[in-house]
């Protein structure tokens, strides 16, 4: 049976049939070796691709495409049906071939054997798709059970491709960020207590254990946000993604929980530098949606929010001086948003010792050619122009020395 008769039993990966490379690569249409070569450089280069171009683009096309099976085994944690399953595996034996062969016909071309795209950019989980179509690993039905967990794990289409999103409220949609932070927790210096504490929320939220809404607290700069930058990466390849609410979209909260809802993702909303003046009354709708609205927050979302203020709200010495009539319900009504965070970490500045301590690890993690004394003397130097101590004005700092060639 040729390679063009098998492609067309495909079932659940039908929609591979309509790109126009696998139709050339399978035979499908009928394609000059240059033209499908043009192609197949215009793709590479696109996406990224190296290695065995052709290979590395089905490949693309399994891990992104949508179809029933990655969206049923995204949104059920990788639970699917049987009878999806026996579909999935004819499939995977005729991808298997299909890639065997061009993987053997490509093996020693010239341009696309071993290509280096401009920007390379690989696959998330790449190497589980290598091992199940490339290296032929397991049997079929261990192949169909593996992808349940790859397309759980790291989903598909727009949820594969990014970490993080916004919230785009003139549209109403996700839209995914393209830079993402590389920070991670041994980036972040002290705070043992306050970073062991998101790590646990966040570990029970993905194991579908009771978790709390986390509010991070306390003076700027302290790596509120950078911890939960850090998340992000810790925990990417559970199924966490971060999705960012600015302040003049929480309106529009309860359809933002119903996007996230039909994913089967575990979604922290970042609500990030949180404050309210005591005339704004956005925070209400805040309110609502974290504890006491009709509609019950879905499982798959917590939300995790940064302030420079313990209780979110402007409080003013006046509410402490009874001029209103029931003037203990006025003080109730402004901490009643931050009683909705379960878990409340507070960030506080460090001490000269704490700081000096946390630059010259940073320094020496980044290679920076300046000995603890000249360090210590161009911090109380910085410091004088810049207020604080904390994470924050050390980068600003270390930043400086760097572009003043004090690097190895």
């Amino acid at each position: 049976m040729g390679t063009s008769t098998r492609l067309n039993s495909l079932i659940v990966y039908r929609n591979l049939l309509e790109d126009e490379v696998v139709q050339g690569l399978g035979g499908l249409v009928e394609m000059s070796d240059a033209e499908l070569s043009s192609k197949l450089l215009e793709k590479a280069e696109a996406l990224g691709l190296t290695g065995n171009v052709p290979v590395e683009y089905v490949l693309y096309l399994i891990a992104y495409q949508k179809n029933v099976f990655p969206a049923m085994s995204e949104k059920h944690r990788g639970k699917v049906g049987e009878g999806l399953k026996a579909a999935v595996a004819s499939d995977v034996e005729i991808l298997r071939t299909f890639i065997s062969k061009i993987a053997t016909e490509y093996g020693g071309h010239t341009l696309f054997s071993e290509y280096v795209a401009t920007n390379p950019h690989f696959i998330p989980g790449r190497s589980i798709l290598v091992k199940l179509f490339v290296d032929g690993a397991g049997s079929v039905k261990e192949v169909v059970d593996e992808l349940c967990s790859y397309y759980a794990n790291y989903g598909y289409g727009l949820m594969l491709e990014h970490m993080a999103f916004r919230w785009d409220g003139e549209n109403a949609c996700l839209i995914g960020t393209k830079n993402n932070s590389d920070m991670s927790f041994d980036k972040i210096y002290g705070y043992e207590y306050q970073k062991s504490e998101l790590i646990s929320n966040t570990q029970a939220f993905l194991e579908g254990k009771p978790a709390n809404n986390v509010l991070l607290f306390g003076d700027r700069g302290t790596g509120k946000s950078s911890s939960i930058k850090a998340l992000s990466n810790q925990f990417y390849d559970q199924g966490l993604r971060l999705v960012e609410v600015a302040r003049h979209d929480f309106i529009q909260l309860p359809k933002i929980l119903s996007v996230l809802s039909n994913w089967g993702k575990h979604f922290l909303v970042i609500l990030d530098d949180l404050s309210f003046e005591e005339f704004e009354v956005e925070y209400k709708h805040l309110k609502s949606v974290l504890d006491g609205g009709l509609e019950v927050r879905p499982n798959n979302v917590l939300f995790y929010a940064t302030s420079n203020r313990r209780n979110i709200v402007k409080e003013v010495w006046q509410d402490q001086n009874m001029n209103e009539l029931h003037s203990r319900d006025s003080i109730n009504e402004k901490i009643s948003l931050a009683d909705r965070f379960g878990i409340k970490l507070y960030f506080d500045s460090m001490d000269q010792k704490e700081y000096l301590y946390m630059l010259n690890k940073m320094a020496a993690a980044e290679g920076l050619e300046i000995t603890e004394e000249e360090l210590k003397s161009a911090a109380l130097k910085w410091e004088m122009s810049h207020t604080g101590r904390n994470g924050r004005i050390a980068r600003q700092l270390l930043d400086y020395l760097h572009g003043q060639g004090k690097v190895e």
